[in-house]
């Protein structure tokens, strides 16, 4: 049934913003509606389809660099990817670990992958903890650069970094 409501809602607000995008009148009074565009990611989310999501999320970030939303979905987006990896690295039974593994870029070792990931989850998080100071964002970046082994960031957040 959730499912189900998730796809309406995707085909709707899809519609929606075909229809604002196609309409002269409503596009230059809004080409690219943020709500629109958030509760079209939101939708696919709901559906499933967070590969869709992840590449709606980062347009949102281009035409809206200050949208908090769109780099603490990124930033966990990254950080579930790395740990996934990681996972399926020492447990390659695991279900959806191709999903997973397909993430590694071309030629890469796993660690190499993971790492890439950590540092784009942490770029993102910090970007999202300039706009909004949240201790669960802070906690989270101390986290992620613990794991990198980033001294010099685990000291600025374990002080708590400012704007």
């Amino acid at each position: 049934m959730r499912r189900n409501l998730s796809i309406l809602f995707f085909l709707f607000y899809g519609c929606l913003a075909a229809f604002s995008q196609g309409d002269p009148q409503i596009q230059a009074s809004q080409p690219y509606d943020l709500h629109t565009q958030k509760m079209l990611a939101k939708s696919l989310l709901n559906a499933g389809e967070i590969d869709s999501a992840y590449i709606l999320y980062k347009e949102i970030i281009e035409l809206y660099p200050e949208d908090y939303d769109s780099y603490i979905f990124l930033g966990n987006y990254y950080y579930v990817i790395a740990k996934r990896i990681a996972k399926t690295d020492t447990n390659p039974d695991e279900k959806r670990s191709r999903f997973f593994l397909s993430k590694r870029e071309e030629g890469k070792t796993v660690p190499d992958t993971t790492t890439k990931c950590y540092h784009k989850a942490g770029e993102c998080l910090e970007k999202a903890y300039m706009i909004y100071n949240s201790d669960e964002i802070r906690k989270s970046l101390i986290e992620i650069y613990t794991i990198l082994g980033d001294r010099d960031k685990i000291a600025l957040y374990k002080k708590g970094a400012q704007k």
